[in-house]
């Protein structure tokens, strides 16, 4: 029998289906809404080339922020096919010169960094594109960010039919975690959505998915508890968030997503190792890839916390404790990636 623990309750999860179909009956609204918002923004944006007006311009704006909440949500959901479309869908941060460089290309063969909503949102929020140049390349890009997130649904649900349910709980669980630790370490620091001052939005959406996602996993109450609470204090995030960094209310809400982000650290779900080598690929991400020392730390902390009772922790916390020594002293990853790679064949 399925475990079934209050959060389940709190947020009103169908209690007889199985974890998949519940999963798929969470996502494939959010997949469909992606879809259709994309699709109505594409055909707007095609009739806006044929006659650029103010009110054509309004109407794309407030399209684009409908199409785009759903994606926000499925944040939490980013696993399985999501990672090959979503350089295409949402890239950031995009090039502004290179996006004015490429007008009139054909998407298709344009890099992520001048597709997908916030090339969109350039073009826009920031410099409206009111030529007719501007406004066909604005319809060609819309059109490619919906036949993207068409192709991604069909993606995800193949995806889904396919894959053995405690696969789906861990990178489900590996996608929450994630998100956590995005928030805190990243969106709740900076801008997301500047030219549209749409932040609070996204970031709103991002607790709300968030939440849908922990209600579908097998957590203890602390979780809940947190989740509960992050998704008010992002509730209460100033609108527009740009420019009110130093407002009390974000240093809360980043707070918040903080705990929960230690708090799902310590939660039991999926087999250790997979654990582990979830915290072992947000320590890549973090350290490896983005540079970041404090964010690479945590991650070695969460690692050495899934460690625990393991076959071989004691081997493996000495190659940890050899890492945590390598980015306090600000390695290369020349120096770091032996280390982290010999971890993953010990894990596996």
């Amino acid at each position: 029998m399925r475990r079934i623990g209050i959060g389940l309750v709190l947020f009103g999860v169908a209690l007889a289906q199985g974890f998949k179909e519940d999963l798929r009956a969470t996502v494939e609204p959010l997949l469909l809404g992606l879809a259709g918002g994309t699709e109505v923004l594409a055909e707007a944006a095609e009739a806006y080339a044929g006659g650029p007006t103010t009110e054509g311009l309004n109407r794309l704006r407030l399209l684009w922020l409908a199409a785009r909440r759903p994606w926000e949500e499925l944040e939490a959901f980013a696993f399985g096919p999501v990672g090959e479309f979503d350089p295409y869908l949402d890239t950031w941060p995009i090039s502004p010169e290179d996006l004015k460089r490429t007008l009139g290309s054909p998407a298709a063969d344009l890099p992520p960094e001048v597709r997908g909503f916030h090339a969109l949102e350039y073009l826009l929020f920031q410099e409206p594109a009111r030529t007719p140049e501007a406004a066909r390349h604005l319809a060609r890009l819309a059109r490619d960010l919906a036949e993207k997130a068409a192709a991604l649904r069909r993606a995800y649900l193949d995806y889904l039919e396919k894959t053995p349910e405690e696969e789906l709980k861990e990178e489900l669980y590996a996608a929450s975690l994630e998100l956590a630790e995005e928030l805190f370490s990243e969106k709740l620091k900076r801008p997301e959505s500047p030219y549209a001052q749409a932040s609070a939005e996204d970031y709103r959406a991002n607790a709300q998915g968030l939440a849908k996602a922990l209600a579908l996993l097998p957590l203890p109450g602390l979780a809940w508890a947190l989740a509960l609470d992050l998704e008010r204090a992002v509730a209460a995030l100033p609108s527009p968030l740009e420019g009110a960094w130093d407002d009390p209310k974000v240093a809360l809400a980043l707070a918040r997503a903080r705990d929960l982000y230690a708090a799902l650290g310590k939660a039991p779900v999926g087999r250790a190792e997979r654990r582990a080598l979830l915290w072992l690929r947000a320590f890549r991400e973090e350290y490896l890839d983005e540079g970041e020392v404090d964010e690479g730390l945590e991650a070695l902390e969460g690692l050495k916390a899934a460690l625990a009772g393991t076959p071989r922790e004691e081997e493996a916390l000495k190659l940890v404790e050899a890492l945590e020594a390598k980015v306090r002293a600000a390695a290369p990853k020349e120096e770091v990636e032996p280390l982290v790679k010999a971890l993953e064949d010990l894990l596996r």
